[in-house]
């Protein structure tokens, strides 16, 4: 009998605790330890502090999902690795107890947080949306703003994938309420880099561009903020952006206690150093996927910081640990990328095919649909962690629930 443990329920982890019932041994153990009591997708936090999430339908209990498939949850946060003893310690997330578990293999995807790069002022007057929580807290702000009766500005630093659309979700919304005697938003979102998306193709960074500002949003492009006040951000040219609220999605690592735990290998944003199977180069019997590994690949770049990446590591691990427990050996990840949707709004979004095709660069795809193919990209999750027919009921059930509800 082996015991394998996983840290982190985000994408990876529950995919992972989820498919490994299904490849390992019937006597093996699976324990996913995780402080949260819910899962949420990470890439839909910006919908929870636009308060535009649907939280009874769109989370799962990790209690009762983990009964129905196999796991058992801990809820705590691991705070130290003993891999003489094969142990790890973890404080409880409701009782702050400290207490050992046991493991014969180690997993940890603990994904990642955005990285303010230690601006002055950063931490103290900035929102961040790295966990369910913070989300919540944000909506609680924007919650207040929105109905304050007159105009307030907002600041949104990265204009990255989470940045753009929170702008945009920010902007929908307060546009929508005016009609309920809401109040108006002027959203500035903040970019160091010359274009938003800078990370996608040029095409498709111009088209979402074109989208934000038809929809009033203030896009600062090659701007660099250098200290974070509480009412206002100071550019590196001296420039005083004054806001009312201000988010900082900018920029990605691994979470800062996660560095030096078992003295295993880290690279300068945090990230556990693995092998191409997912092993970490110092032990063999601990693994890392998703935004907290560097994986390498075979030219010899690394696995971005993608959702996508972070599901199918995932997929590829369970059925790789499953044959190895089986006598086989373990395989290589090899990633290959199928492009990237972002939202603008709830009735648009830009889409770009996988990067390399001859496609990539001569075509940008946008509108209603690629915003369904969106939102079917968050259902093919859902249907990883349950199955298709649980799906297809809160999807009937969502339905249903809009029919009722006040149109946001």
């Amino acid at each position: 009998m082996s015991r394998i443990v996983i840290v982190g329920g985000g994408a990876a982890g529950i995919e992972l605790s989820t498919l490994l019932k299904k490849t390992i041994r019937k006597e093996d153990e699976v324990i996913l330890v995780e402080p949260e009591t819910h899962h949420f997708w990470k890439p839909r936090l910006h919908e929870i502090a636009a308060g535009t999430f649907d939280s009874d339908l769109d989370t799962v209990y990790y209690f009762t999902h983990g009964a129905r498939h196999g796991y058992q949850h801990y809820q705590a946060s691991m705070t130290d690795i003993n891999r003489e003893n094969k142990t790890i310690m973890v404080c409880g997330a409701v009782d702050d107890i400290i207490c050992e578990v046991k493991y014969d293999y180690l997993i940890i995807a603990v994904g990642a947080v955005s990285n303010d790069f230690n601006t002055k002022g950063a931490k103290e007057h900035c929102i961040f949306l790295d966990s369910a929580n913070q989300a919540r807290q944000a909506w609680h702000r924007m919650s207040y703003v929105l109905r304050a009766g007159e105009e307030h500005t907002i600041n949104i630093v990265g204009a990255g994938a989470t940045g753009v659309e929170l702008a945009a979700e920010l902007e929908r919304v307060s546009r929508k309420l005016l009609r309920y005697n809401g109040t108006p938003l002027k959203i500035n979102l903040i970019e160091a880099a010359d274009r938003v998306l800078p990370n996608s193709p040029e095409k498709m960074s111009r088209k979402v561009q074109q989208e934000l500002e038809k929809n009033n949003i203030n896009v600062l492009l090659n701007t660099r903020i250098s200290e974070v006040k509480e009412k206002a951000m100071i550019t590196a040219d001296g420039h005083s952006l004054d806001a009312d609220v201000q988010f900082w999605a900018a920029g990605i690592k691994a979470p800062d206690w996660l560095n030096g735990l078992g003295r295993l290998a880290y690279n300068r944003i945090n990230q556990i150093e693995v092998n191409m199977n997912l092993t970490s180069t110092v032990d063999d019997h601990i693994f890392a996927l998703g935004d907290c590994a560097a994986i390498p690949q075979p030219d010899g770049s690394f696995v971005p910081p993608k959702a996508q990446a972070a599901n199918r590591a995932a997929e590829h691990l369970a059925k790789s640990l499953g044959d190895f427990l089986h006598g086989k050996p373990l395989t290589n990840f090899i990633f290959k990328d199928s492009g990237m949707v972002v939202a603008v709004g709830h009735y648009f979004a830009v889409g770009s095919f996988a990067p390399g095709s001859k496609m990539e660069s001569k075509f940008v795809l946008h509108g209603l649909l690629i915003r369904r193919v969106y939102d079917t990209i968050f259902r093919l999750h859902q249907r990883t962690i349950s199955n298709m027919f649980t799906v297809s009921r809160l999807m009937v059930a969502k339905r249903l629930k809009a029919v009722f509800k006040p149109k946001i």
